[in-house]
């Protein structure tokens, strides 16, 4: 049972989660996860609903990427130790089973890679896509519902809650204007 090619990708997953981690300023995350957790425990805060509201937003943006982060670390401690278990025992299905929780640790550091482009203020909030057809017709007009209907799909494919807020119908055929909210984590950073 050969497995220097998993043992290099144990390898290589640690060293993108460091520089993940380096990236993602990961101590200060805690920081002020600790910060935003101390905060919520004061009574007074409760009394103000939008402060309220956005603590319980940071603190479920800064739990989410250290709670992925630390599964992450775990699997990959882990990893090791029972690949050389697996090989010493030469346990196909236990290299097998070692080998699949690798492969849903790659997606979540990718997932985190992902996210570390999203570092803007607003870009984890909920977005409104305006579409107007301007001048050029039944064509513009035509055109505009295309890219309406593409942005709907769009939406959906990423996940976020797509509402039609407005839409205005054209003389001929497609839409003289529309309004979508995109509802969803990280709708405005896209």
């Amino acid at each position: 049972m050969e497995l220097s090619p998993t043992y290099q990708k144990i390898d290589d997953l640690i060293q993108r989660l460091k520089a993940l981690s380096a990236h993602l300023d990961l101590a200060e995350k805690r920081a002020r996860l600790e910060e935003v957790l101390l905060e919520m425990e004061n009574p007074n805060i409760w009394s103000n609903a939008q402060i309220a509201q956005a603590l319980g937003k940071e603190k479920s943006i800064l739990e989410g990427v250290c709670t992925v982060f630390d599964q992450v670390n775990s699997t990959l401690e882990c990893a090791k130790e029972l690949l050389d278990m697996a090989q010493s025992e030469a346990d196909e299905e236990a290299a097998a089973s070692v080998i699949i929780d690798l492969n849903a640790a790659e997606d979540s550091i990718e997932q985190l890679e992902f996210k570390r482009m999203f570092g803007g203020e607003l870009d984890s909030n909920s977005a409104y896509l305006d579409i107007q057809s301007g001048t050029g017709g039944t064509e513009a007009q035509d055109w505009a519902e295309m890219v309406l209907r593409m942005y709907l799909r769009w939406g959906e494919a990423h996940k976020f809650k797509v509402k039609l807020m407005e839409a205005s119908a054209g003389e001929v055929a497609g839409i003289k204007s529309a309004t979508i909210h995109f509802q969803g984590e990280y709708a405005y950073g896209w």
